[in-house]
Order: structure tokens, then C-alpha cells, then sequence
């Protein structure tokens, strides 16, 4: 008769032993997943940073390279008998000049250290937007009546509207016997139904001339950059066009500040680039920038990503941050186009 042999459990000790062992494999793997957390939470704060910086830098570049444009004539701010400026009185609803006034006030403008948030530096600018449309003839008349006189027939523009402000200049050779090359105008309407492939322009104003083909047509803008708490309390870029609410383009902004490269003032050599930087209240006559210099303090949206408050440098002083979120500085320096070639 086989015998059946006697069966030992786990023992006490194995059994602290194996808890002893998995204590140490379960700290390492939680020792990885804390490491690969704050990597993420670090490589993901930063990602958010830069993709932000490279935004902001580039939309308010894009609006610098625009200042003062006026499409293809030329604009000389001492000598503005070119430009018939139809604004103001009853033609515009509701006329501010700080932003309506695209004449007799500079394309850029600023206040250092006043306006935005905390220290920050604001930043107003007035030119034209992206795009342009060609003048093309007239429906119902080719001679200046008074059928004609506010109203312009363009290539087709799909973005214009109803309280919108243009620029049309006239882009072939100079007539003596025309007052003006480019009108400023206010719209009052806009008909798109009418032709498929034109844009009819009902004005606020009278035209100064009949505009034939050689004439273009730019939409006009005024826009501020300024820092303020947005709704969730957080410091956040803001765009204002006009009389409409302000934008936030981009949370987590803790400062801006900005530099005015001015030229040598001697508009006989035809030299029209910055000799010095200058902060906004040491700028005497804001027509002679002709270069921007921005700095853009950004953070990231979450708190505790590194071990310890970041010390940074931005506008020349070191600073160390006062939480544990992520800092980084943006800089760019943009040429006003306009200005330096309106000589």
C-alpha cells in the first residue's frame, strides 16, 4: 500500500520575506511612475509655453508689419495732403480719435509700465489688416456721379462689414489733377448677392474721385495689447480691435514689456533705422519708431512643476518666481516696414 507524503505549508518567515520583497519592487515602480509623472508634468508645461510664445510673438508681429500701411502710396507724417480722411462728425457712430484717427495719430503707440497688469507695458496699433481687394469698374456708371460718388465696386472680400473702416488708394502714376491718392471711409453696408465675384461697398462718405482698376482697397484696424487677470483669475494676454470686448489670446502671461527703436531723426540721408531703444515714456514723438522690441514673460498654467522657485532674468533684472510653475522669456524684434520706407 503506497504511503502519502506529508505536505509543509508557507512558513511565517517566507512569507515576511516575500512581503519584504514586494515592498521593494512596489516602491520602485512607484518611485518610476512619480519620476514619469513630473517629467511629463514638466515636458507638458513647457510644450503648452512655447507654443504659446510662438503665438503671441507672431500674431502681434503680423500686426506690427501692418502699422501704418496704406497699401501702395506713400505716407509722410509731416505732409499727409495725400490722404483725404473722410472720418469723424456724423460719419462715424460713436468717433473716438485715439482709434479712428488713422492720420494725425501715430501707428504706434504705448504707456510703460501703466495700463496692464502689475508693471506691464500696453501697446496700441493702427494699420491695415491682412489682404487687400482691387477696385474693379462700376456697374451702373464709369463717370463720378452722384450715383457713384459712396459707392465702390471691389474684387470680392468676404471678411468686410457694416461699421468697418478702408483705405483706397490709387496705385497708378500720380495725377495733378486728382487732390488725393487715398481716401479714408467709413462702410455702411456691404452687398455680396449682387455680382458673385464682386463686393459692393455702400460709404458713409463721399469719395474724393471716381477710383478706376489701378486703386486698392485694405481694411483698417486699431488694436491694443494689454496683460489682465482673465475669468479663472489668472494673468492672460489680451487683443482689443475697436470698440469690441477685448480677447484673451493667451493665458499664463505674467508680463510684457516693450522697447521703441527710434531712427537718428535726420530724414535728409534717407536712413530710417533705430539708433537706440527706448522705453515708452522716454519716446518723444512716437512717428519716429521704426522698430519694436517685445519681451513676453509666460508660466505655465499649473503650479508645483519644479522642485523649487525658478530664478529667471527678464527686462535685465533676476528674478526668483514665487510658486514652482514653469517661467520662460520670449523676446522678438520687429521692423516697421511701413515706417522705414515711408521717406
Amino acid at each position: 500500500m503506497k504511503r502519502l507524503s506529508r505536505q509543509a505549508g508557507i512558513s511565517l518567515v517566507e512569507i515576511l520575506v516575500a512581503l519584504v520583497i514586494s515592498l521593494f519592487l512596489l516602491a520602485g515602480i512607484v518611485q518610476v511612475y512619480t519620476g514619469n509623472r513630473a517629467t511629463f508634468a514638466f515636458t507638458n508645461g513647457l510644450a503648452e509655453i512655447q507654443e504659446s510664445g510662438r503665438f503671441a510673438l507672431d500674431l502681434m508681429s503680423q500686426d506690427l508689419r501692418l502699422s501704418g500701411e496704406w497699401g501702395c502710396i506713400g505716407f509722410d507724417p509731416d505732409d499727409t495732403t495725400n490722404i483725404n480722411d473722410t472720418l469723424g462728425g456724423g460719419n462715424v457712430s460713436g468717433y473716438v480719435a485715439w482709434f479712428h484717427d488713422f492720420v494725425n495719430f501715430p501707428p504706434i503707440f504705448g504707456s510703460n509700465n501703466a495700463g496692464g497688469l502689475g508693471n506691464s507695458d500696453t501697446l496700441v496699433i493702427r494699420g491695415g489688416k491682412p489682404g487687400q481687394a482691387n477696385v474693379e469698374a462700376e456697374l451702373a456708371s464709369g463717370t463720378f456721379s452722384t450715383a457713384t460718388e459712396q459707392r465702390l465696386h471691389t474684387s470680392r472680400i468676404t471678411s468686410l462689414a457694416a461699421g468697418d473702416i478702408i483705405v483706397v488708394a490709387r496705385c497708378g502714376a500720380n495725377d495733378l489733377a486728382l487732390p488725393a491718392e487715398a481716401d479714408i471711409l467709413p462702410v455702411t453696408s456691404i452687398n455680396n448677392t449682387t455680382n458673385p465675384t464682386q463686393t459692393r461697398i455702400n460709404l458713409g462718405s463721399v469719395k474724393s474721385q471716381q477710383f478706376e482698376n489701378d486703386a486698392m482697397v485694405i481694411e483698417l484696424q486699431t488694436v491694443s495689447y494689454f496683460i489682465a487677470n482673465n475669468a479663472n483669475g489668472q494673468p492672460a494676454l489680451f487683443r482689443g480691435e475697436f470698440n469690441a470686448a477685448p480677447q484673451e489670446l493667451i493665458e499664463g502671461v505674467d508680463d510684457m514689456q516693450i522697447l521703441y527703436g527710434i531712427d537718428d531723426g535726420d530724414d535728409t540721408n534717407n536712413n530710417r533705422f533705430p539708433v537706440q531703444y527706448l522705453t515708452a515714456n522716454n519716446v518723444a514723438d512716437f512717428n519716429d519708431v521704426v522698430a519694436i522690441r517685445i519681451q513676453l514673460l509666460l508660466r505655465s498654467i499649473d503650479d508645483f512643476i519644479t522642485d523649487a522657485p525658478q530664478t529667471y532674468t527678464f527686462n535685465g533684472t533676476q528674478v526668483t518666481a514665487p510658486d514652482r510653475r514653469i517661467r520662460q522669456v520670449f523676446t522678438t524684434t520687429v521692423a516697421l516696414r511701413n515706417r522705414i520706407h515711408y521717406d
